[in-house]
């Protein structure tokens, strides 16, 4: 099932790309100057750093991962609980756990094509259930949540498909 860990990568990876200039296009268009630089470095930054220990340097990246994503999962669970306080957050800020999220699914997809592939894959379908639990609750105008979320949802159901049919997580090299 290399093909479909390679689907899941490769969907990924293209959503990373254009959600990357999408997002850089409306971090930029609404916070202009060296704010919104620092908006988009915010999330830029430790994606492409996540990416690169993810593929050269996995052995650091997983606890790395780890703290990423259960910090994320925290925020999801916690906007989710208190909508009415998020609310305000949100609307002066715009959807920083959904743009700290979508930075982590790059860097957890890579990881998850050749290590831990069904861990990966929960996570990535825990982050896109919490997610979905959280923007139903908070006030918000804009799909784009669930514009985020479809595409994490996919690419951990298709990792989560894929380490069943290969057996790879067994294996002590990956550990």
């Amino acid at each position: 099932m290399e093909n479909v860990r390679k689907l899941a990568l490769y969907l990924v990876l293209a959503f990373a790309v254009v959600g990357g200039l999408v997002t850089i296009n409306q971090t930029l268009a609404d916070h202009s100057g060296l704010f919104g630089l620092a908006f988009t470095s915010a999330w830029l930054f430790p994606m492409v750093i996540g990416c690169w220990l993810a593929w050269r340097r996995p052995m650091i990246a997983f606890p790395l991962l780890m703290i990423w994503s259960m910090s994320v999962l925290g925020l999801l669970l916690w906007q989710s609980l208190a909508p009415s306080w998020w609310n305000t957050i949100l609307n002066s800020n715009g959807p920083i756990i959904t743009t700290a999220m979508f930075a982590l699914t790059a860097p957890l997809a890579i990881y998850g094509y050749k290590r831990r592939t069904r861990f990966v894959a929960l996570i990535l379908i825990g982050l896109s259930a919490l997610n979905a639990l959280a923007t139903s609750n908070t006030e918000s105008g804009e799909n784009s949540e669930l514009v985020i979320t479809i595409p994490v949802l996919t690419a951990g159901v298709l990792f989560l498909i894929a380490s069943f049919v290969d057996k790879q997580d067994d294996s002590t090299e990956e550990k």
